[in-house]
């Protein structure tokens, strides 16, 4: 620097004067610049345009232990420090603010110790003033300006701005706007404005300069993309467009590699504004404006915004509705047509809508995307078919349920409800086949068909329904349908998002949880919606079809549609608890008074015919009444298929001597007679008869009962030839006070026939199994049965309980059984059993197998995803004691326990029991 400034001043002369400081790059002090000065003979004045420029290259330049830009510092601080000794020297220097900026403070800190010398004070000069950038701008881009064109467009859009309804900022209605809209001519002033005070707070970006580069590229890609829609009057913000996407100096590449370092907003433009595919937003917002012959609006507004959000600060970033209709606002174009254009890129045509774009109280673009705007046009986009059958998928594979009635889901015709006595049918009607939409006072017309009407096959000729008292009908609401369907929409949009790898990599960690969050969230919600929709209860009462509404979004969305239709009918439903029903029930409801026998199938088909009687879910109850039928009510029931010829049961005694029984010996005396039932010995089928008293059933089976067995035997005493009769050891005379078993040798009260004990004369152990039911029912089912096994006077008891569970969530529930304290006490006796598999529709498959304690199982916690959404699993506990526990009124054995503490859950199990008729008395102790 200093040989080039004693070359200018002096030529040879003053460059050879400091030749030596200038190949040894060495700076020269204040003594030798004295003595460079005086080579002259008037004044001197050395101009140096950006130092800090200077001091940049040359910081790279090793001089001795130092640099170059350390001597260039010295040079200077010796050049200024001569210069305010020497009259007829005088030094003229630039710093840019923003370029540079560390060697720039450097220059800017040695200035600060020159002005402590006190010598002489320098002068800071500004060379353009905030109102001259228009101007400098102008001069450096335009060889010339019409005035007149200027003077004629400042006052029309002065007049344009102070005549319109719409708000602007306050200085463009002022009366000193004219002048400045006239100054800046061609450039409209929010666009100076943006550059010189948003686009300025960005570091590195250099204020005139910067602006200067890239109203250039604006000025040229305008003038060889000019509009053809309409008059241009300004160069706006809008021309600052990352359409200019040149290589090297252009808009693109100044947003890019400059600006987007402070706000990173390349994400935004490349999905909102501008992509060479012509598939961002706004770009797609534009054609509907330009085949109408209007400019293109979604550029012009979404390129604004872009640069009034790379400004610093939050209350900075961003623009108001009055700055957008300044910076926008052309005479020949509606706001309105902005607005609408606005409107759709903020969310209102999920077609266009804007990632990253934000209306609010300042619009404007930020480096996050819009998480709703997002959800809400992949929800746009899903098809309403999709949307269709993931509701159907929810309703049939989750919140329909299971229980005591058989579902038929969707039928359409006839043969698609079979007409049948074997269990209630409960016919789930399609959404677009049977809607109610009248609040249910109307029958669908559906409905009223499949009711009245059967077939045994599709196309086959159709019959009236028989078993109607045995069909219901689960029908949608109509005005819930949309809902539920919508629901399902946002559901898979969600889900597909989030599989949407290209996508979510736009997202920050935080969206992708509040995505999971909103996914958990309606999942939950559109089971609820599915169930909401599905209110409308059609059964068959003793005037035909009756509606009833129910609701099934209890219970923390755990109640499924069949539990709530069980729940609402729960007093007609017969289960497997229930106990026997009353005479006057099985006279007046059951029975046919035309006839003197039915059969227990019959009375099954009873309950299925007519209309308003009870749904029987279990017929154990039934059996129980047919039991109490005969030991209260003088009916007597046969079994065909038990002994010889068949056995018949009736509450007669020794006394009692029907009219049409025709044998001398009394009937109660034959083997073929029983004269008390068990509901045990009931049994269901056309072979097995209930008759109206013992005298219709010896009208039919008379000839096949056989009399009273008459052989006689000895008495048991030595020496005694007294008979006996077939059930005695003893004659009278000779009877011990205690009977002595035949085949364990117990002494007993009382013997049977075969002379043998009650524990010897009836089978040694019980079993049951349930099907899949609420836990309190299944472990009840098998309690109760086990008590039924019990010969008088005897104790059952329970040596094995196997637990399958069934439904969702097995893992989850299977760790809640676990803890509970039935399984603690007897946790040595315990075994976990668990499967676990699932296979995707590429052949993927994952399998895992647990057996161990239930210690082991309690640190089993999680179940991993399936594939595709379906998987297998099997999970079973199973209880093997040492002896077995007594089942007894103070209901402490493992049955009892598992009953109180589950049976308010709403789990479903399979139980299966075993253990002995009777406990012996060393294991009840």
């Amino acid at each position: 620097m200093w040989g080039e400034i004693a070359y200018q001043l002096y030529g040879l002369d003053g460059y050879e004067y400091i030749k030596e400081y200038d190949q040894d790059r060495n700076a020269p002090g204040g003594n030798t610049l004295k003595g460079l000065f005086e080579l002259g003979d008037g004044p001197a004045l050395i101009l140096i345009d950006e130092i800090a420029a200077y001091l940049e290259a040359a910081s790279a330049v090793e001089v001795g232990n130092a640099t170059l830009a350390s001597q260039t510092l010295s040079f200077v601080l010796s050049l200024l420090e001569t210069a305010s000794e020497v009259d007829e020297v005088t030094v003229v220097y630039s710093i840019a603010d923003t370029a540079f900026e560390e060697e720039a403070e450097e220059v800017r800190t040695l200035i600060d110790e020159l002005n402590q010398i006190g010598r002489r004070q320098h002068k800071t000069v500004t060379p353009t003033s905030e109102n001259e950038v228009g101007q400098v701008l102008q001069h450096r881009l335009f060889e010339e300006i019409e005035r007149d064109q200027a003077e004629t467009l400042a006052e029309s859009y002065f007049q344009y701005y102070a005549g319109s309804d719409r708000q602007f900022p306050q200085e463009a209605t002022d009366a000193s706007f004219v002048d400045r809209l006239e100054r800046e001519y061609p450039f409209h002033p929010t666009i100076i404005d943006t550059l010189t005070e948003k686009i300025d707070t960005i570091p590195k970006f250099q204020r005139t300069r910067g602006a200067l580069k890239l109203l250039a590229r604006a000025v040229y890609y305008l003038w060889n993309h000019q509009p053809d829609h309409y008059d241009r009057h300004w160069i706006r913000l809008y021309d600052l467009t990352p359409a200019d996407n040149a290589p090297d100096g252009s808009i693109d590449s100044t947003l890019r590699e400059t600006l987007f370092e402070f706000v990173d907003l390349s994400a935004a433009v490349s999905a909102d504004i501008y992509s060479e595919d012509n598939t961002a937003h706004a770009q797609l917002e534009d054609r509907k404006w330009t085949e109408k012959g209007i400019p293109p609006l979604g550029g012009h507004l979404t390129t604004t915004v872009l640069w009034h959000s790379l400004a610093y600060g939050e209350q900075a970033t961003g623009l108001t509705r009055a700055e957008m209709n300044a910076a926008l606002g052309h005479p020949d174009i509606r706001f309105d047509n902005y607005d609408s254009a606005l409107e759709a890129l903020s969310g209102g045509d999920m077609n266009v809508a804007c990632y990253y774009l934000y209306d609010e109280e300042r619009v404007r673009f930020k480096s996050d995307p819009n998480l709703i705007r997002i959800i809400d046009q992949r929800v746009d986009n899903t098809p309403d078919a999709q949307a269709r059958n993931r509701f159907e998928s929810r309703l049939e594979k989750t919140e329909i349920g299971t229980g005591g009635f058989k579902t038929v889901v969707f039928p359409e015709s006839p043969a698609d409800l079979p007409d049948k006595v074997s269990k209630p049918q409960l016919a789930v009607m399609h959404m677009d086949t049977a809607p109610v939409s009248d609040g249910g006072s109307e029958i669908p017309e559906k409905i009223q068909t499949l009711y009245q009407k059967s077939a045994s096959k599709h196309g086959g000729e159709t019959q009236s329904r028989v078993y109607k008292n045995y069909v219901l009908f689960l029908a949608p609401d109509k005005e819930r349908i949309q809902g539920a369907i919508d629901e399902a929409r946002q559901l898979e949009a969600i889900e597909a998002l989030l599989d949407d790898s290209q996508q979510t990599a736009d997202l920050s960690n935080e969206q992708i949880e509040e995505l999971r969050e909103r996914r958990d969230q309606t999942h939950g919600l559109l089971g609820e919606l599915v169930r909401g929709v599905y209110r409308h209860l059609y059964y068959v009462d003793r005037d035909g079809l009756t509606h009833l509404a129910i609701n099934a979004t209890e219970a923390n969305g755990g109640t499924t549609l069949v539990n709530a239709v069980e729940e609402t009918l729960e007093d007609r439903l017969i289960r497997a608890d229930a106990g026997p029903k009353g005479v006057a029930f099985f006279k007046q409801k059951l029975w046919q008074q035309t006839q003197d026998s039915m059969t227990t199938e019959q009375l099954v088909t009873q309950f299925a015919k007519k209309p308003g009687l009870p749904y029987l879910l279990n017929t154990k109850p039934l059996r129980k009444t047919v039991a109490k039928m005969v030991d209260d009510a003088g009916y007597t029931y046969w079994d065909s298929t038990a002994g010889e010829n068949g056995l018949a049961y009736w509450d007669g005694d020794e006394d009692d001597r029907p009219e049409n029984w025709r044998k001398a010996n009394p009937l109660s005396g034959s083997p073929d007679v029983r004269t008390s039932i068990r509901d045990s010995d009931v049994k269901i089928g056309d072979e097995y008869v209930v008759y109206t008293d013992v005298n219709a059933l010896l009208d039919v089976h008379h000839d096949v009962i056989r009399p009273p067995e008459t052989t006689k035997d000895t008495c048991a005493e030595e020496g005694c030839t007294n008979e006996i009769g077939v059930d005695q050891q003893y004659c009278p005379q000779h009877e011990p006070e205690k009977l002595t078993c035949h085949q364990c040798g117990r002494e007993v009260d009382q013997l049977g026939p075969d002379g043998l004990c009650s524990r010897c004369d009836g089978p040694n152990d019980w079993e049951r199994s349930t099907s899949l039911m609420a836990t309190s029912r299944a472990f009840n089912e098998v309690r109760t049965h086990a008590l039924g096994k019990a010969s008088s006077g005897g104790t059952p008891g329970i040596d094995r309980v196997t637990i399958e569970l069934g439904g969702d969530d097995q893992l989850s529930k299977g760790s809640f059984i676990a803890q509970r304290q039935a399984f603690k006490d007897r946790a040595d006796n315990v075994s976990v059993r668990m499967r676990y598999k699932t296979e995707s529709s590429a052949g993927a498959s994952y399998q895992a197998d647990f057996t161990g304690g239930i210690d082991e199982f309690s640190r089993v916690t999680n179940q991993p995803d399936p594939f595709d959404g379906a998987s297998l699993v099997e999970l079973k506990f199973r209880v093997d004691l040492n002896d077995p526990e007594p089942i007894t009124d103070a209901e402490d054995d493992v049955l009892a326990e598992l009953q109180d503490e589950l049976g308010s859950t709403n789990i479903d199990v399979k139980v299966q029991g075993r253990g002995p008729v009777e406990v012996p008395a060393e294991v009840q102790q």
